[in-house]
């Protein structure tokens, strides 16, 4: 497959292009300390393909933190803004890889779970914001990225096709939504999804280790 013969590109942000997953552990994690209690270990690969709303009703149905879902996903945002502001950085070949499609003139897109008030001011500071033509996050579409439909409303907003765009991601949650909506999808890996690599490796239609492979 030749990876540049697409017209659209759309990417994942955690774990794809941001390393950020472990992080996200401690985000999730930081409200059961607060309360004297442990976060269930498999806790952030049931939620991380959710919206920020429907993770934290999920979290406060399954493990009864005494917080109310508007609470926690309250706090998680609180933490994760100023992690993502500060700290949050590319994963390798991230930003030559944007760059370099932007340059053959690509049509950029992101596919997130994560709000626009968290990743964006990241991407200012990594100096990436101005590639990417739109963004399309889960809280934006019906469902999860278990199925198509944040893929398929970020290629709308670019204007393309299923056919001609091709999705990057890390999770195995995401790339079958991606697959389920006809799109191309080149698997990343992330340490956090790393059980699933060889799945993902099964389900893409292209799977790399590092960003910079390509």
């Amino acid at each position: 497959m030749n990876i540049y013969s697409f017209e659209g590109y759309i990417f994942d942000l955690d774990g794809t292009l941001l390393d950020s997953m472990e992080v996200w552990q401690k985000i999730y994690a930081r409200p059961f300390r607060d309360v004297g209690m442990s976060m269930p270990k498999n806790l952030l690969e049931q939620i991380n393909h959710l919206s920020l709303s429907d993770s934290a009703r999920f979290t406060v149905e399954k493990t009864g933190i005494p917080f109310s879902p508007q609470e926690l996903a309250e706090r998680w945002v609180k933490t994760a803004q100023w992690v993502y502001a500060h700290d949050i950085e590319l994963k390798d070949g991230a930003y030559e890889l944007l760059t370099r499609l932007h340059g053959m003139g690509k049509r950029l897109g992101i596919a997130t779970a994560t709000p626009r008030g968290i990743f964006e001011p990241c991407l200012e500071r990594h100096r990436i914001a101005e590639l990417f033509m739109s963004a399309t996050s889960v809280d934006e579409v019906p469902r999860g990225k278990g199925f198509p439909d944040i893929y398929r409303e970020e290629a709308r907003r670019l204007g393309l096709s299923a056919g001609e765009c091709v999705v990057f991601e890390d999770s195995h949650m995401g790339v079958r939504g991606a697959k389920d909506g006809g799109f191309t999808v080149v698997g990343v890996y992330d340490k956090q999804s790393a059980k699933f690599a060889k799945q993902m490796q099964k389900d893409c239609d292209m799977y790399v280790y590092s960003l910079e492979e390509l």
